[in-house]
């Protein structure tokens, strides 16, 4: 008997709509206590992801109505948003804070731009998407190279920051061609179904990523020697 690809792929979209609760589910049980706003920001980034997925489902399940643009334009600048937030609680050096706000400041302002004036609400935000997986790819790979120049670095694999930046990385990096090509090819369904496929198995793999962030510690032990500690200032003066 043939496989039904339709049945698959609705599968993966339900497995990956119900990933969304894993990284809220572990920061409640193991992070709920914590102090670090850099976690927080992460948990308010899970849960409106999970909101917005549970309303994307119920369009398509109980209206058989498809997602409106603008609601791809909202969760654009409020990821961008978040994660901005999240770099600038993370970060130690108060000129990459500024750069950070700055970049926040003109992608915003890109953001309106495209959606009111050159998009004008019609299509995929696909050039906001892309400029945005750019600029947080940057980022995450110069978080790392300046983590990494430190003398400690099995300590920073332990860290929730660590695996937050991995999982933004790997996700971005993984969706960015498909997001590029969704604005001219989202009407072709051969292509709706690889958007499926692809876009459902990276959300499956940064919320079970998100989820072992949970897990790791997020800062260093009283004991630590300052040189090591180097190691979770990423930023330093």
């Amino acid at each position: 008997m043939g496989v039904n690809h339709k049945s698959v792929y609705l599968l993966l979209a339900n497995i990956s709509s119900i990933s969304f609760v894993l990284p809220i589910v572990f920061f409640m049980v193991f992070k709920r206590h914590s102090r670090e706003k850099s976690l927080w920001v992460v948990f308010f980034y899970a849960v409106y992801c999970m909101f917005s997925e549970g309303f994307t489902f119920y369009l398509h399940i109980h209206k058989s109505q498809e997602t409106p643009y603008f609601l791809f334009a909202i969760f654009t600048l409020l990821e961008y948003s978040c994660f901005s937030l999240f770099y600038i609680y993370s970060t130690q050096r108060t000129s990459v804070k500024r750069l950070v706000i700055v970049l926040w400041i003109l992608f915003s302002a890109f953001c309106l731009i495209d959606y009111f004036f050159i998009n004008k609400m019609n299509d995929f935000d696909s050039v906001t998407t892309g400029v945005e997986s750019i600029l947080i790819i940057i980022l995450c790979i110069y978080y790392l190279v300046i983590q990494i120049r430190g003398s400690y670095t099995l300590t920073l694999y332990s860290t929730s920051n660590f695996w937050i930046i991995i999982t933004f990385l790997i996700y971005l990096s993984g969706t960015f061609f498909l997001y590029i090509m969704a604005e001219n090819m989202i009407q072709d369904l051969a292509f709706r179904e690889q958007y499926i496929v692809i876009n459902s198995s990276f959300n499956i793999i940064k919320n079970i990523l998100l989820s072992v962030a949970m897990l790791m510690k997020t800062s260093p032990p009283a004991n630590q020697s300052t040189n090591n500690k180097k190691i979770f200032e990423p930023f330093p003066s």
